[in-house]
């Protein structure tokens, strides 16, 4: 049903309109509602400084968003979702919490425990996104002067929630 591709040059054009479809988000994250592939550019360069892998989800024959994660998040160590970004045209369709658990299942299959994640305090649409899915905040902190949360999903051999821990 998806696939993820690793982001590369030929694709850039399609990565930068996935982010433009997105202007609220862009405006709250990078402090302008349109980026260009100079700006896409940057971002690869920060994945891959962080060692974290870059893809564009597709869907039939559309590429709909955009998936960066990393096995050691540069705070804890831990596996950590660095971006999950729709297309627009697709909120509120329920892909981009189908897209997540793909990703969720890859985690499991790596032997990953947790997975962290920061968000934009601001986003009000996120914090309401990743709570439904069952991530926790454990701390508010200031990044590059934005408020963020970080958040937590524990990860049990499964999927099942035990509620013990």
């Amino acid at each position: 049903m998806f696939s993820f591709t690793k982001v590369q040059e030929a694709h850039i054009q399609k990565e930068c309109r996935l982010h433009n479809s997105n202007p609220a988000y862009n405006k709250i994250a990078y402090d302008k509602e349109l980026l260009t592939v100079d700006d896409i550019r940057e971002q690869w360069k920060e994945a891959d400084e962080l060692g974290n892998e870059r893809h564009l989800v597709g869907y039939g024959e559309s590429f709909i968003g955009i998936i960066e994660y990393g096995m050691q998040s540069p705070n804890s160590g831990n596996p950590w979702l660095s971006l999950l970004l729709m297309d627009s045209t697709y909120h509120g369709q329920g892909l981009g919490k189908k897209v997540y658990r793909v990703y969720e299942e890859l985690m499991k299959k790596r032997q990953a425990d947790v997975i962290e994640m920061a968000v934009h305090a601001d986003n009000l649409p996120a914090v309401k996104f990743w709570t439904s899915l069952g991530y926790l905040k454990y701390r508010e902190r200031f990044y590059e002067n934005k408020r963020m949360y970080s958040y937590y999903k524990l990860l049990h051999g499964r999927g099942e929630e035990t509620g013990d821990e």
